[in-house]
Parts: C-alpha cells; structure tokens; sequence
C-alpha cells in the first residue's frame, strides 16, 4: 500500500498531461489522470484518415519560457525533428513576410498605401503625448501603437474573424498576441535597424516526427513510468465533498460506477464545468460569472489535394474578409511522410460564434467556402480536389470580452476557496495560450506542490504567471 498523496488529474490534453507527468516525476504523488474521450491529446493529438496523419489545425513545440524546450526535447529525444520556421502573412493578394520586411510589405501594399501606414502611425505618436489613458479595447490597444491604417489593413480584419469585433475585446487579447511592442518598434525591424529576437519571433521549432500527438503521448508514457496511471473512456460526473475539500472523483467506467480518492485534485476541465461540480447551483453570482465567460468555436476543414504538395509555408495567416479561413497549415511541410507521396492535405481552420450563421453551415457549405477560398488565392484547381474532412471543436477559444477580468477575478477567488482544487490548461486557467505553456502551467504547479506550498497560493501565483505568457508564433 503506497503511502503518497494521491493526486487526480481531469482531462489528459497537455495542460492535465504535463501536470501529471510533472507531479508523478517528483516521486511524492500517486497519480491518475483521468480522461472522457477514447483518445488523449484533446486538440494535440493526432489522427489517421484517408492515408494521412493530421493533427487539428497548426502546432508547433517552441518556448521561451526557461526549461521548458529543454524538458521537452529530453523527454521525447529522437522522436522529435527541428524544422526552420516558414510562415506568412496574406496581403492585397500577395504574400508577405511575417514578421514583415520593409520591402517585401512595400511591393504588396504599393507606395501610396504604404506611406498611408507611417503618416497613421505618426499621428498616433502625436496623440499619445497627450493622451495617457490605458487603452480601453484591443482596437485601442492596436491603434494606438500601430496607427489606424495599419490597424484596418491587419489586425481589425483578423481578430474580428477569428474573436468578434475587436471594440468589445479586452486590451489583453492584444498584449499576448503581438510580437512588437508598438509602432517605433515595428518600424525599426522593418528597416533593419532592431532584429527580431527569440522573444518576438520562433526561427525554428521542433516538431514529433510521427505527428504533434507523439507529444502528449510522451507525456502519458512519461507518467506511467514514474508509476502513474493516464485512463481513457472515463465519465467524471461530480465529486465528492467534505468539509469544504474534495475527497474523491466520481465516474463511470464502462458502464460501472468507481470512485477515485484524491489529497489534491487538478482540473483541466472547462471552468463551469468544475464549478457546478464543486458548487452546484448555490452560488448566483459565480455561476453568473464563470457562465459569463465567452468562447469561441473552433473550425477545421482538410482538403485533399492531387499533388504532392501546394505551399512554400507550414501556415499561412489570411486577415482579409474574401475568404472564410484565417490560417491555412500544410500537414506535409512539417514531416512529407505523414502522407502519401503524390497527394497533400490542407488545414484551414477558423472560428465561429454560437449561433452565427457561419457556424450553423453544413459541413457541405463550409467546404465549399474553404475550396471556393482556396481556388481564388490561386493554391489549387477544384479539380484537384479529392475529398473533405470538417472539424468543429466547440468552445475552445477564449475570448476576452471587456468584463473579463472581473468575472475571472470572482471565479478563481471562490474556487480557491477549495483548498485542495488547482486548475491547469488553456480552458481549465481561461487563457489564451499554447502547449508550451501548458506544460509550464504543470512543471510550476509540480515544483510548488513538492515544496510544500498551499494549493491556494500556487493557483494564485500561477495565475500571475500566467498572465504574462506572451504568444511567439
């Protein structure tokens, strides 16, 4: 009989995954994960169909966070391959470096829309001397730093497809996702005068030769050896309370109820979710909040194409409103052996807000959106075309409306109230994030926990981590 504290893990993505791997490592814990689907890696796991190994949409391993790239490549080695980043920007009908060059964005946009660009940016410098309010919207935000043209030709087009109208967005919806600080910044780049920096942009990346899930199967791998256990096709469905703690998961497994014991547990799991769990109805004014928290939905929709391969590009980032994708991902530019020779898959993925008519399409509709977009850009031919597979994921964006932060403020002070409940995850933090930080979210949780600090506290430090995770695509 093991003497360790038990720990449960909900939801086996990367967040739950790396949570565990990490807290099994320290050897002080008895860990299960447990998780719904038949499979793990939620939305980085990988696929078989039609001859192809697909992964949902684009990813990539990269960090700078301290450790966090070297605690990857140790764990998976060999398994991984190191690529040199090559992504763009579509612009005016033209391709566009990204982060972009002077000349390259000057032949796009032409002389007159260029010099357009720079007299908006000198105007919001003028404005800024005078004006030192904190932006109060992505628009703001954007605006202020870039200057309104640069804002309309990029970023308003690109957050509306893929957030909703970036007036109604939160400043911090910008923050994590620009690579430059502001105007002068870009500008110097683009005349050569400041070089980007592995903070700013990813020159290369590695990548799991046998499709992005190897990832978190090297995780799972990773906490069994340690002696945990990672089991699948489990039904969570509520959790046993006492004395303000919780004592135990309750679930069904194959049909049979099972009840798993837990010191400490770690969810992964959408905030509402664990919060009816913990708190059922009783609380009006958190289920208000954590209910209040917006999400959109995800798209994907993969076009097999006759011919060994169509871009020079991993993805490439679409801003304009003519065609209905916001990025396009070649599966085979990452490894050309996930797919057969003579033939090529495109990933073209895009949001959609419940109830909008764009996610309530058929999966006919959709595809035929994305291969009218893709006929137009000039990648394919229709009769190129061989098959269709479409994906929606609901609510897996977070969308930070201008409330945000004081609705996350209430949820996570009434769920620390919990003092053996931490949370972990893109969806189970509510933050806009990666894998990589992800797996920092479980190595911080793991490290703090050994040490002996309480649960609480972790999850209050983490979340000041977590709010400066900046984005390097």
């Amino acid at each position: 009989m093991s003497n360790k504290e038990k720990i449960v893990v909900l939801g086996a993505g990367v967040g739950g995954l790396a949570a565990g791997y990490f807290l099994a490592r320290t050897g002080k814990y008895d860990v299960t994960v447990l998780e719904k689907e038949a499979v793990i890696g939620g939305l980085c796991a990988s696929f078989e169909h039609n001859g192809f190994v697909l992964d949902y949409g684009a990813h990539k391993l990269y960090s700078i966070i301290p450790g966090v790239l070297d605690e990857a490549t140790a764990l998976m080695g060999d398994r991984l391959i190191q690529l040199p980043k090559k992504n763009r920007l579509y612009l005016e009908g033209k391709l566009v470096d990204y982060p972009l060059k002077l000349g390259n964005l000057a032949k796009a946009l032409g002389p007159l829309r260029f010099l357009q660009i720079g007299f908006g940016y000198g105007i919001e410098v003028l404005k800024g001397i005078f004006n030192r309010k904190s932006p109060g919207s992505y628009k703001d935000y954007i605006i202020r730093r870039f200057g309104r043209p640069t804002y309309e030709l990029v970023f308003e087009p690109l957050a509306d497809k893929v957030w909703g109208d970036p007036a109604t967005l939160h400043p911090e919806m910008a923050r994590t996702r620009l690579p430059a600080s502001g105007g002068l910044e870009l500008v110097l780049k683009l005349l050569g005068l400041k070089k980007e920096t592995a903070d700013t942009n990813a020159e290369f990346f590695y990548y799991p030769k046998a499709g992005f899930g190897d990832w978190p199967q090297a995780l799972a791998e990773g906490i069994q050896a340690h002696g945990g256990q990672v089991l699948t096709s489990v039904d969570v469905q509520g959790l046993e309370m006492q004395d303000g703690r919780v004592r135990s998961v309750k679930t069904a497994v194959a049909g049979k109820p099972q009840s798993f014991a837990c010191d400490y547990l770690v969810s992964s799991l959408p905030l509402p979710l664990i919060g009816r769990m913990v708190f059922g109805g009783s609380d009006e004014q958190f289920n208000k909040a954590v209910t209040g928290l917006q999400f959109r939905h995800l798209v994907l929709v993969y076009v097999w194409i006759k011919r060994p391969m169509v871009m020079e590009d991993q993805w490439v980032f679409f801003p304009q409103r003519n065609v209905v994708f916001s990025r396009l991902f070649e599966q085979k530019q990452m490894n050309p052996a996930l797919g057969p020779a003579d033939s090529t898959v495109i990933t073209a993925d895009f949001t959609a807000a419940e109830g909008s008519a764009l996610w309530q399409s058929s999966d006919e509709q959709l595809t035929q959106r994305v291969i009218d977009g893709l006929v137009e850009i000039g990648l394919t031919n229709r009769d190129e075309v061989t098959g269709s597979l479409v994906i929606r994921k609901p609510n897996f964006y977070p969308r930070y409306d201008l409330a945000y932060a004081d609705k996350m403020k209430l949820v996570s002070d009434k769920l620390r109230q919990v003092p053996n409940l931490l949370t972990t995850g893109r969806i189970g933090m509510y933050n806009y994030n990666n894998s990589d930080h992800c797996a920092d979210m479980g190595r911080f949780i793991a490290e703090h926990l050994a040490a002996g600090e309480a649960a609480p506290d972790i999850w209050r430090a983490l979340e000041q981590r977590v709010a400066d995770y900046k984005i390097v695509d």
